[in-house]
């Protein structure tokens, strides 16, 4: 799985980050915005975070090196290594006080120990470590969807740690490890949130699922690869995931307790193709065919794919509007559409973009019209409408069209009629180059890069309005839906509308009365299972289009 970051960077991506390092590569897209070059950093930095007792930040590389971070020279400082700490590929760091806390993996040739430890500041600078969890040694796989553990961060009453449990496959297919485990897929100790006390020590899990379910550590499962995590002001748990080399969207997710997230049956609000027995990779719009997961044949019908357990109902990502990072591929016709320019939504991002870097201004320290917003990085850059880019560390797909190289501002709002989050967003800086991961200090976002630069940009404290646009779009929701669904488009003149149904060949399969509503309730009724066009009119005028499925 070519998005996990484990930061092996090719020499051409070295030297296109490095050769403009103080000639302001990144540059503000919005007004106000001061951006600056720090420092360069190590190789494969992974995570950064602000030390609440120096107020100085650190980072750490995926080999499990953990830097501190001076600003006022421009230099980095090496502070603990893997032989200190005992996590061998390091992907989560955390301050709470005094204490630092890392999320990762102890990583073997066919095996790996997931780890949770915690660094007690003493006087001289040093750090007593002590472990939180250790578990079982359960399979690994040989391909790069093996996720580990990351997204560590403390919940904000300061009782529990969260942290991500990623899965050991890019999309539920069977990987052996060389033939190590056949016909393994994913594991026990794989695809959830977990969430342990914050004073736990030397707790020890089994790969065990009798286990797990039992323990109350398990906060929610279904969840691929959530790199990052965070809070908002009503604390919330809000989650980023990326999905496989399939052209689905990436995910922003609301995390509670007890949902599951639809993995690996659910990716990105689409419905994973290898379930279907009929399926044809080749004649799939959303495959790429020239990644490595089509080349080696892992894109077929899959006749063992475990069937959906029964009772359990998936909560689907969050319906994001535009402006930034909203591109889907059709999976009818295979185009590349702009959700925002033909007035829909997607479920979340710009396939391929890796989201990470999440950041929620939940203490409102931003000024203006940043405020209280929310802000998200991807670690893939952009490419053609293929997915292809000369500047991806491993080839093909990269997301389509979408240039992905910017720092994208989210404005996460409840709805009251979906019960659910919604978003629009706008970008406001660009020029990146695989960050990995943003802290908020006071005003200012610091950006990391792997194998780059440290950014820091300072926002303006004025009220410039940034180009964001809040138009009310279509909601279907939900959608796929097997009883009824509610479609949902402002009406505030009180025209008569009608929603019709058009079949994949063209035949109208569906044509309700007038109605003035904003709301209409989508029946099932008499109609067949199937995929859909769903128009919305007003005499003449096409107000809406949007693709429902009934299943």
């Amino acid at each position: 799985m070519k998005k996990w970051p484990l930061f092996v960077l090719c020499v051409f991506g070295n030297i296109f980050c490095f050769s403009n390092l103080y000639g302001q590569r990144v540059h503000a897209l919005a007004p106000g915005i001061l951006v600056d070059s720090i420092l360069k950093t190590k190789p494969g930095a992974s995570k950064m975070a602000l030390d609440p007792i120096t107020q100085r930040l650190f980072y750490c590389s995926s080999d499990g090196k953990i830097y501190e971070v001076f600003e006022a020279i421009g230099s980095d400082s090496l502070r603990f290594t893997a032989s200190q700490h005992g996590l061998t590929r390091l992907q989560g760091l955390c301050f709470l006080d005094s204490t630092m806390y890392l999320a990762g993996n102890l990583w073997y040739a066919t095996t790996g120990i997931g780890l949770i430890v915690k660094g007690k500041l003493q006087a001289n600078g040093t750090r007593v470590w002590t472990t939180i969890v250790s578990t079982e040694a359960y399979p690994t796989s040989s391909s790069t969807g093996d996720h580990g553990f990351t997204a560590l961060n403390v919940d904000p009453t300061h009782q529990f740690l969260f942290f991500s449990g990623g899965s050991r496959t890019s999309f539920g297919e069977v990987e052996t490890n060389n033939g190590n485990y056949p016909g393994m897929r994913e594991q026990a100790l794989t695809s959830k949130i977990y969430r342990v006390p914050i004073d736990a020590e030397n707790l020890y899990w089994p790969n065990d699922s009798t286990f797990l379910n039992a323990s109350g550590y398990v906060f929610a499962e279904g969840t691929r690869n959530a790199y990052d995590m965070a809070w908002n002001a009503q604390d919330h748990l809000f989650a980023v995931d990326n999905a496989g080399e399939r052209d689905d969207p990436e995910e922003l997710n609301w995390i509670q307790q007890g949902h599951h997230y639809g993995f690996p049956w659910r990716i990105g609000g689409n419905a994973n193709p290898l379930m279907n027995p009929t399926y044809n990779a080749s004649q799939d719009p959303l495959i790429n065919h020239l990644n490595g997961a089509y080349l080696a044949g892992h894109f077929a019908a899959d006749p063992n794919f475990p069937p959906i357990p029964a009772g359990i109902q998936f909560t689907e990502p969050l319906l994001h509007y535009g402006q930034a990072a909203d591109y889907f591929r059709d999976e009818t016709t295979g185009h590349v559409i702009h959700a925002s320019e033909v007035d829909t939504f997607m479920r979340t991002f710009t396939a391929h973009r890796s989201p990470l870097g999440l950041i929620i201004d939940r203490d409102s320290l931003m000024m203006g019209v940043y405020k209280g917003k929310s802000f998200v990085m991807s670690f893939m850059p952009g490419g053609d409408s293929t997915g292809f880019t000369p500047l991806s560390p491993w080839g093909s797909p990269c997301p389509f069209v979408d240039s992905s190289r910017e720092l994208v501002m989210m404005d996460i709002q409840y709805d009251d009629v979906l019960a659910d989050y919604t978003i629009h967003s706008a970008n406001v800086a660009t020029g990146f180059y695989l960050p990995v991961d943003v802290e908020q200090i006071g005003n200012t976002l610091y950006v990391i890069e792997n194998n780059g630069v440290l950014w820091k940009l300072d926002f303006p404290v004025g009220t410039t309005e940034p180009p964001i646009c809040y138009a009310a779009g279509l909601i279907v929701y939900p959608n796929p839906f097997s009883t009824s669904c509610s479609v949902y488009y402002p009406n505030p003149s009180n025209e008569s509308r009608v929603i019709r149904l058009y079949a994949s060949n063209g035949q109208l399969a569906f044509e309700s009365e007038g109605f003035i509503d904003s709301t209409y309730e989508l029946l099932k009724a008499s109609i067949a299972k199937g995929s859909y066009t769903l128009v919305l009119q007003a005499g003449e005028e096409i107000l809406a289009r949007q693709k429902v499925i009934i299943y």
